[in-house]
């Protein structure tokens, strides 16, 4: 499904309107990689150009800065000038050569020598004159969406892992998630498409962590028609543990409304169900011996109320991966409506909260 857009959304469709234009420019960036320039592209042994790492620091925030809602509501309101000037130019163009086109037709129609002559002509320039100002105007848009995604993600990641607690924080801004590298974790049943973006690595006291914003998806069935339905939207993070044990587990945590529950556990059992707290695991496993008690209370910490509309944490030995089910403000860039700060605080406390309960675990 290579061909399709993925958003990092869970906003469902609706007619177009000018800023979901706006909107559909900005996803092609969440889709794919940034383009590559000609120094940038390394050849493969088998003939192909793969893009090279383009890792950037995440450098902790300057006092002496403008606020970071403050920042980024001035780069968006920018780029929303940029976009209804662009916009008003191509109406005024394509009214102007409907005009001219519908005036050339009226001097044809005359049937005299020199008015087909001036209609043809006229008629030839408008043409010509729409072909230039498509070419003058095609990427023009496109390049300041892209450098407002790269500014925003900056800023929100330096708000982020602002805390002393993180060391070494880096973004490969050309990495993505694929399907293979997810569905190692065995959390979600046949993905069969992928978006990601803003993948970042570092240390939180001495420890290696990863995190990034991914969409996957899988199909359902609709009377006779199969389509895509989403299985899981929001913040991965991949963690290393000390654990020691046969197989898999699957920790879920749930708040009222059940969100991207797991569904690839055909082969485990249910081992433990309270409240909004459900752990499964392989047939005949033991948790309580695999997994310390220390460490799913800390994770009980994380509430799904708000934002955060569920959990699904999975344990291998040596491996951890955490699925933070996030609403549309944590992981939607803002482009319609203003930059709340409010969500980005909300999964910097979940942040911490999933890291601080890994210490646990990785000794």
């Amino acid at each position: 499904m290579e061909n399709e857009e993925v958003k990092l959304e869970r906003e469902e469709e609706k007619e177009a309107e000018p800023t979901e234009v706006l909107k559909e420019e900005l996803a092609k960036e969440e889709k794919a990689a940034p383009e590559q320039k000609e120094e940038e592209k390394k050849p493969e042994k088998g003939g192909k150009n793969v893009l090279l790492p383009d890792i950037v620091e995440i450098e902790k925030l300057d006092p002496n800065d403008k606020d970071v809602h403050e920042d980024i509501e001035e780069h968006r309101k920018d780029l929303f000038a940029a976009y209804n000037k662009n916009r008003k130019m191509s109406n005024i163009m394509m009214t102007v050569v409907v005009l001219v086109v519908i005036g050339s037709m009226v001097l044809i129609m005359l049937n005299q020598g020199w008015s087909q002559i001036v209609g043809y002509s006229l008629a030839g320039a408008a043409l010509i004159g729409l072909v230039i100002f498509s070419i003058l105007t095609k990427n023009k848009f496109p390049m300041k969406s892209k450098e407002y995604i790269r500014f925003v993600t900056r800023k929100i990641d330096q708000f982020i892992y602002n805390n002393t607690e993180f060391q070494d924080v880096k973004v490969d801004l050309n990495e993505k998630y694929t399907i293979p590298g997810i569905s190692v974790d065995r959390v979600f049943k046949s993905p069969v498409d992928i978006g990601s973006r803003n993948i970042v690595r570092g240390l939180y006291l001495g420890k290696g962590f990863s995190c990034g914003e991914l969409a996957l998806y899988t199909t359902k069935t609709e009377g006779k028609r199969t389509v895509k339905a989403v299985a899981f939207i929001g913040k991965y993070l991949e963690l290393q543990n000390t654990l020691h044990f046969e197989g898999r587990y699957i920790i879920n945590l749930q708040g009222e409304k059940p969100t991207d529950l797991p569904s690839d556990i055909d082969d485990l059992e249910k081992h433990h169900e309270d409240g909004n707290l459900t752990i499964y695991g392989p047939v005949g496993g033991d948790y309580s011996k695999d997994i310390p008690a220390k460490y799913l209370t800390a994770l009980k910490k994380l509430k799904c109320e708000g934002h955060l509309l569920g959990v699904n944490v999975v344990l291998w030995a040596g491996h951890t991966g955490v699925y933070l089910s996030y609403d549309d403000p944590v992981v939607a860039l803002p482009f319609d409506k203003p930059f709340e700060v409010e969500p980005q605080t909300a999964f910097k406390d979940h942040l911490l909260t999933t890291l601080e309960a890994e210490l646990i675990i990785n000794k």
